[in-house]
């Protein structure tokens, strides 16, 4: 792994949001950032923390190992997972996830709005 992380992460970061056409504002408010920190994540000037590492890697649908730039043989195998370990989500498409984001940024009466077109899109004969 490269001694220092934040450079490539970043231009997998903004590579990974234009991949999906959303901003820097939506990202950082879908996972609790202030913009501007975000921005600087991109820029590689500062390293999110481990959790807000996870929250942009199922946002934006890359993996942690990506991000970071680790080949295979760097990982530790850990071992089969316990029997009462959830399953993994299953992989959305990045429309599905640019959707997701879009409808999160949906104002209370515009959300009602989208929900009942969306009911009428996917059950067109219910009354």
């Amino acid at each position: 792994m490269d001694e220092t992380p934040q450079p490539r992460l970043g231009s997998r970061l903004r590579r990974a949001r234009m991949r999906l056409e959303l901003t820097q504002e939506q990202v950082a408010t879908s996972v609790g950032f202030v913009p501007t920190v975000y921005g600087r994540i991109e820029r590689g000037d500062m390293l999110p923390s481990v959790p807000k590492l996870r929250e942009l890697c199922l946002l934006l649908g890359v993996s942690a190992d990506a991000l970071l730039s680790l080949r295979p043989d760097d990982s530790v195998p850990l071992g089969p997972a316990p029997e009462n370990a959830p399953a993994a989500a299953p992989v959305d498409s990045l429309e599905l996830r640019r959707l997701d984001v879009l409808v999160r940024e949906l104002p209370p009466d515009r959300f009602r709005l989208f929900l009942i077109a969306l009911e009428t899109i996917a059950h067109p004969d219910a009354e």
